[in-house]
């Protein structure tokens, strides 16, 4: 995984037009980073209780308080992000980016539109503007000669047969435990107790879920 924040650029070379996967993660900003998630995760659970009490504050006339809870489950509520793979032209290397639904809707886009050209050219990955004006784009490099160097130009010929491997995506994300993703809840301060668990320094997030 590399970084991709704004004002990021790779030169890249797209394997085929089916790299990338999609994963689902909770994040909420200023309280807790993204963290990827499995089903029966605490983050979905913890927002189901928060709609069902929306849904009750709706159903008694207190309007104001059904839109609050319903703020609150939304930003719990784990939601799709996808992970896409590239070599990378100054070394060669794969990498993998991690983005939104929205960013990756307008890569899956690019990747689309350009799919029978991918053995021929390089692309650009860029990222730019700020919070929730952010936007990714994957545009052809035009100019091979002109707009890559020598040893980029060398890396794109020899990725001619490149893969991203399987495990690269596998082993990029960590997933929290249950003691992890209680911290998180209480930090956004949600009443863990209302949460059949119990949280251990050492549980697994495979047994639990």
């Amino acid at each position: 995984m590399v970084p991709f924040k704004s004002g990021t650029t790779y030169k890249v070379r797209l394997v085929s037009d089916e790299d990338f996967v999609e994963y689902y993660a909770a994040n909420v900003f200023k309280v807790f980073y993204t963290t990827p998630v499995a089903p029966g995760n605490l983050y979905q659970q913890a927002s189901d209780l928060l709609y069902a009490d929306a849904k009750k504050a709706s159903d008694a006339g207190d309007e104001a308080k059904a839109e609050e809870l319903r703020d609150q489950a939304y930003q719990l509520k784990p939601k799709p992000r996808y992970l896409f793979g590239f070599i990378n032209l100054e070394d060669g290397e794969p990498i993998i980016v991690d983005c939104t639904k929205a960013q990756a809707k307008v890569l899956i886009s690019a990747i689309e539109k350009y799919a029978k050209k991918i053995d021929k050219v390089a692309f650009e990955l860029s990222k730019d503007g700020t919070s929730t004006s952010t936007t990714v784009s994957l545009s052809p490099v035009l100019d091979m000669d002109e707009d890559l160097t020598d040893k980029e130009r060398e890396n794109f010929n020899k990725a001619k047969d490149a893969k991203v491997p399987d495990e690269l995506y596998e082993n990029v994300l960590y997933m929290k435990n249950v003691s992890e993703q209680i911290e998180d809840l209480e930090r956004f301060g949600f009443d863990v107790s209302r949460l059949n668990v119990v949280g251990g320094e050492n549980s697994d997030p495979t047994e639990e879920f």
